[in-house]
Parts: structure tokens; sequence; C-alpha cells
């Protein structure tokens, strides 16, 4: 299937080069001589442009007219790229620092790449939930709620649903039949049944299940155990609210389990990441690849991860 559309696109471009030529022809270009070398388009200086570029870089699935507008559209940006860049080369007397900053902008592109397979192949730590609630009982005021959150049932229901008391009774209760009775009634398709007391959900995830009209506002949530309900239309939202935390509350444990697991997972890949290049630094050392002045020697060999751990 790739090969279909690799020569589909590449019959696409022919017809586009051959408009091409038949345009600089008519403008009086052609004094200028053409491009004779096979499967090339365009040629500027020393840079060439081809048909077989062209067809890697167009993206499958264009149709036919689309296909030919891009192929427009990328020659002319090509030549445009192309004929900037030899003027402007042309009239900056220096370009060694423009050649250092790219060649410097590409071993970090490199190295930050390298760094990121080594991380990967490192794999993340798993944490017991015991390191984690040490971590957690450390310094527990580090974990804010950034938004209200809230424990508790909720219900969506035709407000004429014959069973809709109890319906909000049951959801209303702590006792264990109650629930049950909720559970089974809530198998009909026409109730919305979610049960969230063993967990915290956010606000406003209650609020995009009803539609319009509730003000997701902290200050305006539902005290911890007010119940809340109101009617939209033809069906009727309730929710108990068994727990709920404001934005800027703590957190407990459940709720901060995961941001604990991902600030030591940060810590762990952080470390890593200076133990790899400390190591590579000394590597290089080790193995003469890094050769100083004698003005130099003993005042540097320090890998930038060990002056970070040194300040």
């Amino acid at each position: 299937m790739k090969r279909y559309f690799a020569m589909h696109n590449l019959l696409v471009c022919f017809p586009i080069a051959c408009v091409i030529a038949a345009m600089v022809s008519s403008c009086g270009a052609g004094s200028h001589g053409g491009v004779s070398e096979p499967g090339v388009l365009v040629k500027i200086g020393d840079a060439r442009l081809t048909v077989s570029e062209l067809n890697e870089a167009m993206p499958y699935g264009l149709s036919g007219a689309d296909s030919a507008e891009w192929c427009m559209g990328y020659i002319d940006s090509w030549i445009e790229r192309k004929t900037v860049g030899l003027e402007a080369a042309r009239n900056i007397a220096d370009t060694r620092r423009i050649d250092r900053m790219a060649e410097e902008y590409r071993n970090d592109l490199i190295m930050l790449e390298y760094r990121k397979v080594m991380a990967e192949q490192q794999g993340a730590p798993q944490y017991s939930d015991d390191s984690l609630r040490r971590e957690y009982d450390r310094q527990p005021g580090l974990y804010r709620c950034s938004q209200p959150m809230v424990r508790g049932i909720f219900l969506s229901v035709d407000k004429k649903h014959p069973h809709i008391n109890d319906l909000r009774r049951w959801s209303r209760s702590s006792v264990e039949a109650d629930l049950e009775k909720l559970e089974k009634e809530s198998l009909d398709p026409a109730v919305e049944y979610i049960y969230f007391r063993d967990r915290w959900l956010p606000w406003s995830d209650i609020v995009a299940r009803v539609p319009g009209g509730v003000d997701a506002e902290s200050e305006k949530l539902p005290a911890r155990h007010q119940d809340f309900e109101t009617t939209v239309g033809d069906r009727v939202y309730m929710l108990a609210v068994n727990d709920r935390l404001s934005d800027g509350d703590q957190m407990p444990f459940e709720l901060a389990r995961d941001a604990v697991a991902g600030m030591l997972q940060s810590a762990s890949a952080a470390d890593y990441d200076r133990r790899l290049r400390r190591d590579l630094v000394k590597r290089a050392y080790d193995n003469g690849l890094v050769k100083l002045s004698p003005e130099l020697a003993g005042k540097v060999g320090m890998s930038p991860a060990d002056k970070q751990d040194n300040k």
C-alpha cells in the first residue's frame, strides 16, 4: 500500500515539474539554462531538489488536485529558502559563528535524544505504598488540590421515573442493603449512576454531566455531607456528597499517591541523568579522549553534573 501511494505521488509530481518548466520558459527564464540531471526538479547553486525528495516529503492520501497544489507550495518554499540563503551567505562576511551555533544545536539535539533513549531503557522505578507514604508524611504540605474534588454518588434520572424518591433516598444512605437496591435499579438504561465514595473526582467532572446552569466555582461547591440536586429539562441530577476538598486544600494520601510517585520518579530520572553525564565525561578522560593544555591541567575535568551537585 505504501509503495502504491509513493508511485501515485511520484506520478503526480512529474506533471508539476513539467508545468514549472513551461512557466519558466514562458516567462523568458529559459536563457539561464534548464536542469538536465535526471530526477532533479530545481537546482540553485550546489543545492538540488529532486523528485524523490519531493515524493518523500509529500503527505499520503492527498487527492490529485491537492497533491499538485502541495507540490507547487513545497517547490516555491524550497526555492525561496535556497535563494535567500545564498544571498545571505554572500552578504555576511563571517558565517563561522553561525556554523558553530548550528553544530552546537545539532550536538545538543543528538545528546538530548541519546539521554532520552538511555532514560527509557533505564525504566521508571516502582515504589511501594510504604515508601510513598513515607515521602508523603515527610512533607505533606507539598500536595495541594488544584481544583475542588468530591466523593459520593451521582445520579441522573428522568423526573417521571416511578422510583425517583427511592433512588434519592438510597443514594444518601450508608446502609448496604440500600446501596444494593440502588445498584440494581441503575441497570435501567434510563438511570445514569456513578458510585465514587471510594475515590475522588474533580467537581468539574460532575458539572460536565449537568447540561448548563451549574456553577463550578469552589465557593459554590456543596459543603461536606450536603446533597445537591437540580432539574434540567426532563431529567433530575442528584449528587450525594460524602466528602469534598476545596481548591488549595491538602490532598489526602490516597489522592496524592500518584503525585508523590511522580515526584519521586522525576527526582530519580534527574539523578540518573546526572550520573549518566558524569560517567560519560569520566570515561572520556579515562580513555584519553580529553586532552588539556598545561594551563588547564587540574583546573577542569569536572562534568556539569558534578558542578551542579557541588553547588
